[in-house]
This record gives structure tokens, C-alpha cells and sequence, in this order.
């Protein structure tokens, strides 16, 4: 850490030698991280939070077509935004290109609230995207400044758990909300924990300056921008709005995707001070990271999606307690994927990178297996004592939730780790681009996959129930596919090498 990147708010800059690096210690480190903590968890919030208030928002704006692109927008802004602020980031104040992001969200949950059309609604979930996609892996990056290695493998495990715990929060704050008050405040709850969290760092926190400073790549952002708008609005349309692979409309954008993301590759890779560093690809531990950050994306935002209306929908057939059923079965995923964030970094500071997420990435790919053979008669739960699940659907996903945990905290403790001071925002954002990225794109032509599977076993299907088997059994070619990846994931792991440094 460089002598203007220390974390406190007054006195002399500490030396800049390994002896003193001027790591947060104290009342300080506990403040920040509550700052930081409450800021992540808002973001993970809002995404489910507003999914779970969608049928309301489109009934109070009498326009249910075209409602999908408040979450296409959010989606969009945010995958985008990633990167440009991790550079930023590396360039200007840490803690100010924090603070930045963190208020474009703001001002975009406060003008949504205030929204009077969908259109509006969509623009403004576009800027409320743009923001999260800066502060959420600024906030990681600022972890690996101001915590000695040990220390930021396990906080980073923590500040990853967030995820998990909005995944349990998310609906029941959202059904909540539009129990009791309008959809509106959906967004305005934001408001007040994102004024928190900006307070807790102006009075804790220094600006973290880095000491070296590079150019800004605007070729590189504008291009990221151009590939990556234009992919996601043709899988948005595909997926969401009823578009055909073959409509010209889609063709174009996937052309223009296709030649933008070539020009991109070569501006990255020729640039002395890229927006997007692929050359960090070429050190085995980031390179192998990337891998898994990008496969687990997929599933990470597949698998409890295709889930949902597959027990919400298909199997409980939408009825009086299908709600409450879907959120407890996702409980049962979520909190061993919190407490694996969570126990990742003590694990890392002990054992090798690959000795800690190549196994839980194996059991992730077991678990994922036992999905692929789901029917309709599957049970969604056998509890023993009435508590203790001994089969059914929510079996396997004990183990899976606890290894995606691991897998998806554990690679941005390696980044952090293996990534110099220099560009390890940039690092952090790069890993979290393709994990969003993959999430993005992977879901999108995973529904088109299912729909395409879902016509070919209804059209060859023999069963006298017959539609019912053939959704099932769609949803069982999806669990294949993202049991495959997640072995991608695992092969990736393999090709981790090192450990946390002492320190």
C-alpha cells in the first residue's frame, strides 16, 4: 500500500515498507466494514426487492408488456459500469469513486420512487444499475488496501455473504413492502441505508489515493459499452419480449455485439493502461479465477431462478402457498451459501487456494447433479424430527449453496491477493464483470433452452400426464447444462495455484 492509500482519517501518512503499511485497526475497521457491509447488502437487496414488486409496479401502472426491462435495464447499466469504475478506482480516490457510485444509485432509487410511467421507471433502473455496478467491487477493492492479507480474506468472506443473506431477505422484504405501502417504497427504502453508509466512510475513512496513476482508457469504455449493451439487449428481447433468434432486429445487434467485442479484445490487449487489464488473464491464479467467476455466474443466477418457477409455477401450480414454499426452499440454499462466504476466508488463510474451492466446487457438481433427475412427484422437502431435511428437493441444495459460497468468495480473495495495489480494482472489477456478464447471458439463453427442450419433449412425449412431464423434464436438461459448467468451474479450480500471504 502506497503512503497516500492508508485508511485513517488524520495524522502522518504511515511509511509505505512492509513493516508499516497503515492497515485500519480499531474502531476505525469496524465502522468501515459496517459501511461497506450495509452498502453491498443494499445492492443485493434491491435486485430481489424489486422482482418480488414487479406484478404490483405493472399493476399500478396499468402496462404489463414490457415490464421485464425494468430488471433488462438494471442489468445492463450494471454489467457495463463495473469495469469503468474499477479503473476509476485505481486512478482517483478509492473511497470517493465509492461514494460516487453508491449516490447515482441513490438518485436512481429516489427518482424510480417518483416514477409516473413505465418508461420512466426503466431509465431510471438503468441509473440505478449504472451506480451498483461502481460501488459494489470499489467496495471489495477498498478491503484489499486497508486489511493486511490474512485479515481481508476473511472480511471478504464476510462482505461476500452478503449476497447470500439478500437472497433470503430480498422477497420477504419485498412482498413486505407491497403489503403494507405502496411499490414506491421499494425504492425509497433505499435511501436511508445508502445515507448511512455514506456517512459511516466520510467519518472514517480517507480518500485512499493510489500513488500510481494511468491514463483513462475512453476507447476501451466506450467499446465495453457498445459490446456489451447491444448483446444484452438482443438476449433480453429473445428472452423477455418474445423476439426470434432469426428476427433481423436480433441478428443486427448480435452482429454489431460480435464486431464490438473484436475491436474491444484488440483496443484491451494493445493499450498501455486498458480499461479492461486482459492481460491479467496470463497469471495462472487470475486467469483460473476468471474461469470460475464467469461459469459460477451462470449458475449462481440460474439456478435458484429456474427453481423458483419450477416449484412456484409447475409443481405447487401457483397456489396459496406456493410463495412461502418457494422462499423457505431457497432458505435452504442461501444460508450455507452465507455461511461458506463466510468460513472461505478462514479456510484460505490456513490452505492453498486450490485446496479449499477445487472441493467445494467437486460438491457443488454433485449436488447440481442430484437436480437432474426431478419429476413431478419429487417431494419438495423430507424433514426428520420435523427440522432436519433427509431428502427431497432442498437436499442437494444444502451442499451446492455452501460450495458456490466458497467458490464465489474464494475467487475474489484470489484476485485481491494475486493482483498488485496498482490494478487491483481493476483486477476486482474484472472478475466481477464476468461473473455479472455470465449471469446475464447465461440465464438469458438458458430460458431459450428451456423453451426449445420443453417443445421437444412435449412433441415426443408418450406420458398421459404429459405436459406436466414435459416441463419437468425441460427444467432437468437445464440442471445438466448447469451441472456442466459448474464442472468447468471445478476443472478451472485445478489450475489455482498459491496462498494467502503472511501478513
Amino acid at each position: 500500500m502506497s503512503d497516500r492509500e492508508s485508511g485513517g482519517r488524520s495524522g502522518p501518512a504511515p511509511p509505505s515498507g512492509p513493516a508499516s503499511p497503515g492497515y485500519l485497526t480499531g474502531t476505525n475497521a469496524i465502522l468501515v466494514l459496517a459501511g461497506l457491509f450495509l452498502a453491498i447488502l443494499l445492492a443485493g437487496l434491491d435486485a430481489l426487492v424489486v422482482s418480488t414488486a414487479l406484478p404490483t409496479i405493472a399493476a399500478s401502472l396499468h402496462q404489463a408488456s414490457g415490464i421485464t426491462f425494468v430488471v433488462g435495464a438494471y442489468l445492463i447499466t450494471s454489467t457495463v459500469s463495473i469495469p469503468i469504475f474499477s479503473k476509476l478506482s485505481d486512478r482517483y480516490s478509492r473511497r470517493n469513486v465509492f461514494l460516487v457510485g453508491l449516490a447515482v444509485f441513490l438518485v436512481g432509487s429516489a427518482l424510480s420512487g417518483a416514477s409516473q410511467s413505465l418508461a420512466e421507471l426503466i431509465a431510471f433502473r438503468g441509473i440505478q444499475g449504472f451506480g451498483t455496478g461502481g460501488f459494489v467491487p470499489v467496495g471489495i477493492a477498498m478491503v484489499s488496501v486497508l486489511f493486511p492479507p490474512k485479515e481481508r480474506a476473511r472480511l471478504t468472506g464476510i462482505l461476500a455473504g452478503a449476497g447470500g443473506i439478500s437472497i433470503a431477505v430480498g422477497p420477504l422484504l419485498g412482498s413486505y413492502i407491497v403489503d403494507v405501502t405502496t411499490w414506491r417504497w421499494v425504492f425509497y427504502v433505499n435511501l436511508p441505508l445508502g445515507v448511512a453508509a455514506t456517512i459511516l466512510l466520510l467519518a472514517t475513512l480517507g480518500p485512499l489515493r493510489p500513488e500510481a496513476r494511468g491514463r483513462i482508457d475512453v476507447p476501451g469504455a466506450v467499446l465495453l459499452s457498445g459490446w456489451v449493451a447491444s448483446l444484452m439487449f438482443a438476449l433480453v428481447q429473445v428472452s423477455e419480449a418474445g423476439w426470434a433468434w432469426t428476427d433481423p432486429r436480433v441478428e443486427v445487434l448480435l452482429a454489431l455485439a460480435v464486431g464490438l467485442f473484436a475491436a474491444f479484445v484488440v483496443r484491451e490487449l494493445r493499450a498501455p493502461d486498458p480499461m479492461v487489464p486482459l492481460r491479467l488473464l496470463g497469471r495462472r491464479a487470475i486467469g483460473a479465477s476468471a474461469g470460475i467467476a464467469a461459469f459460477n455466474g451462470v449458475v449462481f443466477t440460474s439456478v435458484l431462478t429456474f427453481l423458483s418457477v419450477l416449484v412456484g409455477i409447475v409443481l405447487l401450480r401457483s397456489g396459496p402457498n406456493a410463495a412461502n414454499d418457494v422462499r423457505d426452499m431457497i432458505y435452504f440454499c442461501a444460508g450455507p451459501m452465507i455461511l461458506g462466504a463466510a468460513i472461505c476466508g478462514q479456510l484460505l488463510s490456513r490452505f492453498s487456494y486450490r485446496a479449499v474451492v477445487a472441493p467445494a466446487l467437486a460438491v457443488a457438481v454433485g449436488s447440481m447433479a442430484a437436480l437432474t433427475t426431478v419429476s413431478p412427484t419429487t417431494p419438495l422437502w423430507v424433514l426428520a424430527f420435523g427440522f432436519l431435511p433427509t431428502g427431497g428437493l432442498v437436499l442437494p441444495l444444502i451442499p451446492m449453496g455452501f460450495g458456490l459460497g466458497v467458490a464465489l468468495a474464494g475467487t475474489l480473495i484470489v484476485v485481491q491477493n494475486e493482483a498488485s495495489q496498482v490494478e487491483v480494482g481493476a483486477a476486482i472489477g474484472f472478475n466481477r464483470f464476468l461473473q455479472s456478464l455470465g449471469g446475464a447471458v447465461g440465464l438469458s439463453l438458458l430460458t431459450a433452452f428451456q423453451e426449445w427442450r420443453l417443445t421437444v419433449h412435449a412433441s415426443t412425449g408418450t406420458d398421459p400426464s404429459g405436459a406436466l412431464a414435459a416441463i419437468v423434464a425441460s427444467y432437468d436438461d437445464v440442471f445438466v447444462v448447469l451441472a456442466v459448467l459448474l464442472l468447468l468451474a471445478f476443472l478451472c479450480s485445478l489450475g489455482l495455484k498459491g496462498r494467502v500471504p503472511n501478513g
